[in-house]
């Protein structure tokens, strides 16, 4: 019986969950653009989650690959279906009425984002997955377990593929490998 892998430290969930709900939290920066308080409050961690999904995208850039021996690889998308009805609060929620629209959407949102961070969903993107991106769950020879993101299909890998390590539990798949640091 496999184990999860390990969830990572709570800044990295974090950081994770600000850059999958950076697009509902722009919906709401957009929605309550009138009132610059709400605004800003929405429009910072949408912002900082941009931010992260740069950082991220340059550590995997320019971290050397690493030959990862597979043993399971099981898709995890299912949970994507989690993110995506909370881009829906955005669309369902009328600000113009009340600032109690506002505060509710709000608190809602951050429970949901909240909930996420603590299990751990975080590391299963929405946003991977409109870049053709998917995310797997994956065993390694060495019988610790890995969040794998990847581009292409797994089940047409070799045994042995090259990944490069975005933290201790997330591998990311890069076709090509790059010399030096």
């Amino acid at each position: 019986m496999g184990r999860p892998p390990r969830l990572g430290s709570r800044s990295v969930r974090l950081e994770l969950g600000l850059f999958a709900f950076a697009p509902a939290l722009a919906l709401l920066a957009f929605r309550t653009r009138h009132e610059s308080w709400w605004w800003l409050s929405f429009a910072i961690p949408a912002l900082l989650g941009c931010v992260v999904a740069l950082g991220a995208a340059l550590i995997v850039r320019r971290t050397n690959t690493e030959p990862v021996t597979f043993t399971d690889i099981t898709d995890v998308g299912d949970q994507v279906l989690g993110h995506v009805g909370s881009y829906l609060l955005p669309v369902v929620v009328d600000f113009s009425k009340s600032t109690e629209q506002v505060v509710v959407a709000g608190v809602i949102l951050g429970l949901i984002i909240l909930i996420h961070v603590a299990t751990g969903r975080v590391h299963v993107n929405p946003l991977l997955y409109l870049f053709g991106y998917r995310t797997y769950r994956a065993t390694a020879g060495n019988s610790a377990t890995y969040y794998l993101i990847a581009r292409s299909d797994p089940a047409d890998w070799p045994d042995t593929y090259r990944c490069a390590a975005l933290g201790p539990s997330v591998l990311v798949e890069r076709r090509r490998s790059t010399a030096g640091p």
